[in-house]
């Protein structure tokens, strides 16, 4: 059996349960054209036909993960980046704060951002060491389910910015509720007060480490995928 008949009759494999249509056939199309530039691409740098061609099938997926979105990526490069972005959203929140340690609800913040900043770096550090012999281009691969994690990128932008106006929401009142409640003008008495009310309303802010993590978690899955098409 030529080269060219065995790639067609493993696509027609792939496809055997999938309905006629013209986006399953441009998809086999782009699978087959991928499947045989890999397949060429293995055979210029040394391989044989039969080695060459269990090597290129590996970076296909089955249709379920064709049509649901699922990407598989490189495990250990993929979270040493994810990781990698927490540490450093983590730290510049804790280089951020560390001018509020004039005040104690500063000083408690910046403290707790030191304690997760460390954390994160030692878990960084751990898995780091735990996967050193793993070879960044190996078979060590994790599937993604890609169009979840969008989902859930996206309710964490939603929920954060309802939990700022929560809490913004609170501070306000707790300060200036009885201002307004009898047509009282606000008042700003010297610059430490306005430091304080300037703190409180900032430091909710910084719970955006989560979704920015989640965010950068998705934004970086084409970059660690294993094939062109999965």
């Amino acid at each position: 059996m030529t080269m060219e008949a065995r790639i067609t009759r493993h696509v027609n494999r792939l496809f055997e349960q999938a309905q006629d249509t013209q986006a399953n056939r441009e998809l086999k199309e782009e699978i087959q054209s991928n499947l045989t530039a890999r397949i060429e691409d293995y055979m210029e740098r040394g391989m044989d036909e039969d080695l060459a061609f269990q090597n290129a099938i590996q970076h296909v997926a089955g249709l379920d993960d064709i049509f649901t979105g699922n990407h598989r990526v490189h495990r250990v490069p993929y979270w040493t980046a994810v990781l990698q972005s927490a540490l450093i959203y983590s730290l510049i929140a804790w280089i951020i704060t560390i001018p509020m340690r004039v005040l104690v609800e500063g000083n408690v913040l910046n403290n707790l951002l030191m304690i997760v900043s460390l954390i994160v770096g030692g878990t960084y550090v751990f898995y780091m060491l735990k996967n050193k012999n793993n070879h960044p281009g190996g078979e060590d691969i994790t599937v993604i389910r890609t169009p979840l994690l969008m989902q859930w990128a996206r309710r964490l932008w939603w929920i954060w910015a309802g939990f700022i106006l929560v809490l913004w929401g609170t501070q306000a009142a707790v300060r200036f509720g009885s201002n307004l409640w009898y047509s009282r003008p606000i008042q700003v008495e010297g610059p430490y007060q306005f430091a304080v009310i300037a703190i409180a309303f900032a430091i909710p802010l910084l719970s955006v480490i989560i979704p920015l993590v989640v965010h950068r978690a998705y934004r970086i899955v084409s970059k660690y995928e294993v094939g062109d098409v999965i």
